[in-house]
């Protein structure tokens, strides 16, 4: 779960530690949570729900200077900066920003800090504990209420080029490598690197680098390795390649624009949490 800070950047799922920080939804590294080594204190009952115990928010200083970050630390502890209501509605929701609707603009302008712990001092283990708890911090501290509502939308078809031929860039993975997903922009450049991951999983870290949803209809098994890089440069005159160049390219598959669905999170109800 993207150790990650985490835009650019939900999705997804992971058993693993490493995983874990490297995906976690729908954030882009600096919208992404670091996760600490377990401290081993108590492991969360697979059944109950997860939820904070002691919670403290703080609103900052408009046109303050702190830095947006989220951190899950040992023994339950989450603490967070700089942070605004629609960075917790994107991760607890697994949704980019385009996808969530109907909410007052406050919520991108005024920032919160805040310092909670889960109740028992649960360790957080996995991206789907972390997305409840964030959850529950918004129902029970900004009276956050939603729907969502599937709408027509564009996507692209993750395919191959050439059926049953990968291209060689895309390598299967070894039997004991670790799940991995980054993505780091260095000026005009992205590189994404990817080890351990299935095809599904690949075309939801693609998500966040295209803007629309990523449907794998490759019709690849197993799990797969792969680096490349790209410009966000899209003028005529870049001689650095796209996205979509290096994806066809390196690794034998296209992004095939076509007519599809995505779930659109709509906002009921959400206010500014009370002071500690």
């Amino acid at each position: 779960m993207k150790t990650l800070s985490l835009d650019g950047q939900l999705r997804t799922v992971a058993t693993t530690l490493m995983f874990t920080v490297a995906s976690w939804p729908l954030a882009a590294r600096s919208q992404a949570p670091a996760l600490a080594q377990s401290s081993g204190v108590s492991r969360p009952d697979a059944g109950a729900p997860l939820r904070f115990e002691v919670t403290s928010i703080r609103a900052e200083r408009p046109g303050g200077n702190e830095s947006s970050n989220r951190q899950m630390l040992p023994g339950g502890r989450f603490v967070a900066t700089g942070t605004t209501a629609r960075a917790f509605i994107r991760i607890a929701m697994g949704a980019d920003d385009n996808r969530i609707s109907g909410a007052p603009n406050w919520i991108d302008t005024e920032t919160f800090a805040v310092n909670a712990i889960t109740a028992n001092h649960t360790e957080v283990t996995t991206p789907q504990q972390f997305q409840q708890l964030i959850l529950s911090l918004l129902e029970d501290r900004f009276q956050f209420k939603f729907h969502r509502e599937e709408v027509a939308a564009p996507v692209y078809w993750l395919e191959l080029v050439k059926p049953g031929k990968p291209g060689p860039g895309l390598k299967p993975s070894a039997a004991d490598a670790q799940p991995n997903m980054s993505t780091n922009t260095n000026g005009g450049k992205t590189v994404m690197r990817v080890t351990n991951m299935t095809m599904t999983d690949i075309a939801a870290g693609l998500r966040r680098q295209t803007g629309r949803p990523v449907e794998d209809h490759t019709g690849l098994a197993g799990k797969y390795d792969f680096q490349i890089e790209w410009s966000r440069d899209e003028a005529p005159e870049s001689e650095d390649p796209s996205l979509f160049t290096v994806v066809k390219e390196q690794l034998g598959l296209r992004l095939q624009p076509a007519k599809g669905t995505a779930e659109t999170i709509v906002v009921d109800q959400i206010t500014r949490p009370s002071a500690d």
